[in-house]
């Protein structure tokens, strides 16, 4: 009879099989990148800028951009703090 993995065992052997595909350095590389990728990018921004200078709405900017509307609040907030927008 097959033994079971657990799921513990399972996740090793994936990172194993990860270790021996990848380099120490791009396994290090992949590392420090983490976490999700953002879904609202420079070229977003770019286009909500367009969008507000056209006098949209936050609103209505979510809707072209689809994005939520406290999304567009955080990018309007952040293009506010670093002085280059607006």
């Amino acid at each position: 009879m097959a033994k079971e993995l657990t799921v513990r065992e399972m996740a090793r052997m994936g990172g194993i099989a990860r270790a021996k595909a990848h380099t120490k350095a791009a396994l290090r590389a992949w590392g420090r990148q983490g976490g999700r990728p953002p879904r609202f990018n420079a070229k977003a921004f770019a286009r909500l800028e367009a969008l507000l200078r056209q006098g949209k709405s936050q609103g209505e900017c979510a809707k072209v951009l689809g994005v939520s509307l406290r999304t567009i609040g955080r990018a309007v907030a952040r293009m506010k703090a670093s002085d280059d927008h607006f």
